[in-house]
């Protein structure tokens, strides 16, 4: 009889499906199953901990790995600006991606507010816009008829820049306009502005250090306090693969604190890793510490302080996106923030 009640709460046990029935081992041993996570960034140093991350992969030191489950893989897509690569994360051609606010806002409007998630902010600043001297160019009313190159239609500084020619008064259009918006690539918008094809250029680092050390540009507007940088996902990536997304949002956190402790390892991570990344030249060390210096990477916070400010900064960038014309719609701002993964305490020593 104690035999067959044994077996008889083995057999309740299996078809119940309740986790708590697993033995400790089965739950470890799924933990440290393998996973494939394919990650979405951009060749800027506004996504210095992804060009990092790709350059110490070259070195054969790859950091993720070594911080994933035994077997895990991390496949990289690279891309030009925010739209693209929130089109694959819809497409389901990535599981999360490095990527600016207003290509989020925009995703999470088309989608009703069903679909994107951010998991973590990662950077502010460095991004201005650089007029070419001696222009005498000040005020928005002053780009009346001029040409400001952006790196893509709809991404964050071409939302900033259609905002910011507004509310200066002046009418801005898909085609036509008081002022003509020229979306270009970062490398094809640095070679409009060097032939002077284009009046001024709004631009992230390091593009904004090469247009003003290499090409006579001059910052005039520059928000240090906006957010530029954020991973998101998607639900349904997360509901595939949340185990994977989350590991990697944990070991991106540990190497943040690892760049931001070594400035030098950092630089010369981002170096080697542009240079890779675009098959050119390694940038000079000057451009690049100077470049990093106007990049502010996102420091520990607490959980509430961490979803007010997000909060906030996406509320505005929701205005700016309508306010651009480029975006027709409403969704809450909550349900973006459902997924944020916490930022890890550190380690005691």
């Amino acid at each position: 009889m104690r035999h067959l009640a044994a077996i008889a709460l083995l057999f309740v046990a299996s078809t119940t499906g309740c986790s708590a029935a697993l033995p400790m081992e089965a739950k470890e041993s799924a933990a440290e199953q393998p996973v494939t996570v394919r990650v979405g960034f951009f060749p800027n140093l506004t996504h210095s901990p992804a060009i990092a991350a790709r350059q110490l992969e070259r070195e054969g030191a790859d950091w993720h790995l070594a911080h994933l489950p035994p077997g895990s893989k991390i496949e990289w897509r690279s891309y030009n600006a925010g739209p693209s690569a929130m089109e694959a994360l819809l497409a389901g051609a990535i599981d999360l991606t490095y990527v600016g606010p207003s290509p989020v806002i925009n995703a999470h409007v088309r989608t009703k507010g069903k679909e994107i998630r951010i998991l973590a902010p990662v950077a502010h600043a460095g991004n201005a816009l650089v007029v070419r001297k001696g222009l005498n160019l000040k005020t928005p009313k002053d780009f009346k008829g001029r040409r400001i190159a952006t790196p893509q239609l709809g991404n964050t500084q071409d939302i900033d820049a259609r905002v910011w020619l507004k509310q200066g008064g002046l009418k801005v259009a898909l085609n036509g306009g008081d002022a003509q918006i020229i979306p270009a690539a970062n490398a094809e918008l640095v070679l409009l502005f060097s032939r002077g094809d284009v009046d001024a250029a709004w631009t992230i680092e390091p593009w904004v250090t090469r247009l003003t050390t290499e090409f006579g540009g001059e910052i005039l507007v520059e928000n240090k306090e906006s957010i530029i940088t954020i991973l998101a996902s998607s639900r349904t990536a997360l509901s595939k693969n949340k185990r994977g997304i989350e590991a990697f949002v944990q070991s991106h956190y540990l190497l943040r604190d690892k760049l931001l402790a070594d400035q030098s390892w950092h630089e010369r991570l981002v170096r080697d890793g542009i240079g890779g990344e675009t098959r050119s030249a390694i940038p000079k060390a000057e451009l690049i510490s100077t470049a990093l210096s106007r990049v502010v990477f996102d420091a520990r916070e607490d959980d509430a302080t961490r979803k007010a400010r997000l909060t906030s900064a996406l509320t505005q960038a929701l205005k700016d996106s309508q306010a651009s014309g480029l975006l027709n719609g409403d969704a809450p701002i909550e349900p973006l923030l459902e997924s944020l993964i916490a930022d890890p305490a550190p380690v005691q020593k």
